[in-house]
């Protein structure tokens, strides 16, 4: 039958001797052992758990270490299980409680240490006459450290209320008599936040959606400015764990910063210098071509699983190699990424990208639609390329080339882009379904590219592979299986585009764009 806790927080500079004397003149208590616990909180880069709801610790006390999972509410009761090492990925933690409720809120991305405490707890048991535990009541005092460095500072003290089984009453009793007696107060703020708050830091700091609220009438300098100060931000946010390849979110988020960066860059014509836009394009399409090829493969080795299992149980086997092969391509390509990162024209976009978003804008710019509202700019930058979209996709054929196809993706990428980053400008729930809808358009798109790039690159690692004799005979055959059915499948994606771009112009949807944007 499980435990009963109360928890009330201790008032500062009220001393653990004023509790345990005022308990001691009405109960008979037991002093017993202390103890000292770390406590190791856990989430991932973008918080996943905490916005959840809950909170992931790793607690150490005495030679036992437990993962531990509880609702910052505590709605319901901690879920917990034994630990041998520290948690990396969730998919890699031992069958467990905890490990079947974080797996798909963590996904792929790696748990990463947020916050120390220590605790020193001292216990008293309150007993009845016949040595019978009635309360467990514990006094801990806690100090909040940065993972593995330093001590940020003290956090309020705090006492937690253990009864026993049938028991309840008691332990309400001696709460209220705290709360009376010497003020203490029922908690309310999780121990995570006050932690954190502690080290200086705020759970749920990292986020890689676009939240800048935008004023329409703003001028189009100062607001472009504001997008991409937020987006440096989240590719500098994602710079270590990328270079660290901490889990493959981080790469992936830096070069989403990346291609959002150059599509503002692309739009922004007439509002900052051409020099300097031709400038920075070139550079930041430097940094995601440094970026691809560790990007490729971290696509591949996630989405493996799925490659082997369509393949026959009989040739599943014989990927393996193929696997190893992968692995070792992104090792080898992760470190060139390393130095790139190192480089010197690495830190000098760095550096003076940070200067120009810094720069306060002209008072009177010299560029002509600098200081035209937002609004405007983005009405018009949005209508232009939603008709772009939709000339090119009306020229798809049964037999137009794939680079047709590639264009038209490139061109939807760069409309979801701009209404994504403008989307505070407009209706909440109307811009959404037209991100929605562009969104199913372009999955379908990357499907028809992705199928035939994945199918052509296997084929030149098998080719490799053979020539290394790194591959056997039945690993060729399987991945020559594989090769065919990504094929099979990009011919039928390719067959059925003209159905999915006849929704995307379905007169309601384009009427929704002609409202939103204004018409052409």
């Amino acid at each position: 039958m499980s435990h009963s806790t109360t928890e009330l927080r201790v008032p500062d500079g009220t001393p653990f001797q004023q509790v345990s004397d005022l308990l001691t003149g009405l109960y008979r208590l037991i002093l017993a052992p202390s103890e000292t616990t770390r406590r190791v909180f856990y989430d991932t880069f973008d918080w996943a758990i905490f916005h959840d709801g809950g909170a992931l610790e790793c607690r150490t006390q005495r030679s036992t270490r437990r993962l531990i999972r509880s609702d910052l509410d505590g709605a319901s009761p901690p879920l917990s299980q034994s630990l041998a090492g520290e948690p990396g990925f969730a998919s890699d933690l031992p069958l467990g409680p905890v490990r079947e409720r974080i797996l798909p809120i963590c996904g792929i991305r790696r748990l990463l240490p947020r916050v120390e405490i220590e605790s020193h707890v001292t216990v008293f048991r309150l007993v009845n006459d016949d040595a019978e535990t009635l309360l467990r009541v514990e006094l801990e005092a806690m100090i909040a450290r940065n993972p593995g460095g330093d001590t940020c500072g003290p956090l309020a003290s705090r006492i937690h209320l253990v009864a026993e089984p049938y028991h309840e009453q008691i332990a309400q009793e001696v709460a209220d008599l705290l709360t009376e007696r010497l003020g203490l107060e029922a908690v309310e703020t999780p121990i995570l936040s006050e932690a954190l708050s502690a080290c200086g830091r705020s759970p749920g700091d990292y986020s890689s959606k676009i939240e800048d609220r935008l004023d329409p009438d703003q001028r189009s300098d100062e607001a472009l400015k504001a997008l991409l100060r937020s987006l440096f931000a989240t590719l500098v946010a994602n710079l270590d764990g990328a270079r660290e390849h901490l889990d493959s979110e981080f790469l992936h988020d830096l070069r989403v910063a990346t291609r959002r960066t150059r599509s503002v860059l692309g739009q922004a014509k007439g509002v900052f210098p051409a020099d300097l836009l031709e400038d920075y394009k070139v550079r930041f399409a430097w940094l995601q071509q440094i970026t691809g090829p560790v990007r490729d493969l971290d696509v591949y080795l996630l989405d493996f699983d799925r490659y082997r299992e369509a393949l026959p149980a009989r040739l599943r086997p014989s990927l393996g190699a193929v696997h190893s092969f992968l692995s070792a391509r992104r090792s080898e390509q992760q470190g060139h990424l390393a130095v790139a990162m190192d480089s010197p024209p690495f830190a000098d976009l760095m550096r003076e990208w940070r200067i120009f978003l810094e720069t306060p804008v002209a008072e009177h710019p010299a560029e002509p639609k600098a200081a035209r509202p937002i609004k405007a700019l983005a009405d018009e930058r949005i209508r232009r390329m939603a008709k772009r979209v939709r000339r090119e996709g009306l020229a798809i054929r049964p037999d137009s080339p794939a680079t047709d196809l590639h264009e038209l993706r490139k061109s939807c990428k760069k409309l979801r882009y701009l209404m994504e980053l403008f989307q505070s400008l407009y209706p909440r729930a109307k811009i959404a379904r037209l991100i929605k809808l562009l969104k199913a358009l372009l999955d379908h798109l990357g499907l028809v590219q992705d199928l035939a790039v994945q199918a052509e690159h296997l084929l030149d690692w098998a080719k490799q592979m053979q020539a290394e004799a790194r591959a056997d005979t039945e690993t060729l055959l399987a991945m020559g299986a594989l090769v065919g059915q990504l094929l099979g499948r990009q011919e039928q994606a390719r067959a059925d585009f003209a159905e999915v771009f006849d929704h995307y112009l379905h007169d309601d949807h384009q009427a929704l764009f002609r409202a939103l944007f204004g018409r052409s």
